[in-house]
């Protein structure tokens, strides 16, 4: 009887270890099965897969350009979501208005342009981590420009009154390039180049290449990185 006890114990060991195959007898956990992390290894990461991180971001920008040869001021906002800090996807848009300028030869009237664009904003972050590190920032939309003729003009951006005399919608497309400095872990400022290029929504009267060009500016962001 004993004999017959003592390898019934042995059997249901050798059963348990069986089962619980990666467990010890006293409680520790051995590494998994080769296949299993094999497994692991092929399947595909995703930006939502476990440890990941979302973050947020509301962002200002002021800038230079030039539209049509004359000098002109932007300012602009932003909202994006942030993937694992290393994608951002919001919506972007920007105002613009450039410095006032002669008519037609002959004519004493002055003209500025003015308008505005937005749209999606898909922006990849790279070493998102470091001090200073690079973004790619690539903003798709429409947006409009109208041709003003000003009054009671004091300076280039200063007059009493405009009157517009055409506008035209547009398609844009703007990728840039931007060196960020995070000064705080909800703080981020940057500087960076875009440059604007224009497809016209209806040609008549319009030339496309007066908004195609470089864009200059500074950026401020806060949020969640």
């Amino acid at each position: 009887m004993l004999i017959a006890v003592v390898l019934s114990a042995q059997f249901t060991q050798a059963q348990d270890t069986l089962h619980l195959f990666g467990n010890r007898n006293d409680g520790s956990t051995e590494a998994k099965m080769p296949d299993q992390q094999s497994r692991n290894r092929n399947e595909i990461q995703t930006l939502t897969g476990p440890g990941s991180h979302f973050g947020f971001y509301f962002g200002f920008t002021t800038g230079y350009s030039r539209i049509d040869g004359y000098d002109a001021v932007n300012a602009g906002a932003s909202v994006a979501l942030i993937a694992n800090h290393s994608l951002a996807i919001g919506f972007s848009g920007k105002g613009f208005v450039s410095e006032s300028f002669r008519g037609d030869a002959g004519s004493s009237a002055n003209y500025n342009y003015a308008g505005g664009y937005g749209g999606l904003l898909i922006e990849p972050i790279l070493f998102p981590k470091r001090p200073v590190h690079l973004s790619f920032p690539v903003l798709l939309g429409a947006g409009g420009v109208a041709r003003n003729r000003v009054s009671g003009m004091y300076h280039p951006y200063d007059y009493d009154d405009f009157f517009i005399e055409e506008a035209e919608a547009f398609l844009i497309a703007e990728p840039g390039v931007e060196i960020e400095l995070n000064v705080a872990r909800w703080l981020r400022m940057g500087a960076g180049i875009s440059y604007r290029i224009v497809s016209s929504l209806d040609s008549d009267g319009f030339n496309p290449a007066e908004m195609d060009g470089f864009n200059g500016g500074l950026s401020l962001k806060v949020g969640l990185f």
